[in-house]
């Protein structure tokens, strides 16, 4: 994987066209045999430039599954003294395909307070 996180995400806020900086991340992993009960895989916070690159150990092996990433924007929103946002939190679910363990997964967040959209990077 060459020494980065094999999750990485970043954050932008498209209403100034800045990084959101400081916004806490949270991922996490579905599991089944626990009754669909959500486990805790890492905790983060968005550098200067809105990104976490180090979610993850470098040598950590991801397995396949689903997994959730939470952004808690509303942290982000007050720090910006923002008041009126509608979305608090932002939940981003996707899957680690069997066989696609090894693969790097990097999820960008475009964010404003009305509205935000997501993609899978590079």
């Amino acid at each position: 994987m060459g020494g980065r996180s094999p999750v990485t995400c970043h954050v932008l806020d498209s209403s100034c066209g800045k990084p959101g900086r400081n916004v806490p991340v949270k991922l996490e992993q579905l599991n089944p045999a626990a009754n669909n009960a959500w486990t805790s895989v890492a905790y983060g916070l968005t550098d200067s430039d809105g990104r976490v690159g180090t979610l993850l150990d470098p040598s950590h092996q991801l397995i396949a599954g689903i997994y959730r990433m939470t952004f808690q924007t509303n942290e982000y929103w007050a720090a910006q003294g923002v008041t009126g946002y509608f979305y608090p939190y932002v939940q981003i679910i996707f899957e680690v395909a069997p066989g696609a363990e090894k693969q790097h997964y990097h999820i960008p967040l475009l964010l404003s307070p009305y509205s935000y959209t997501t993609y899978r990077g590079s």
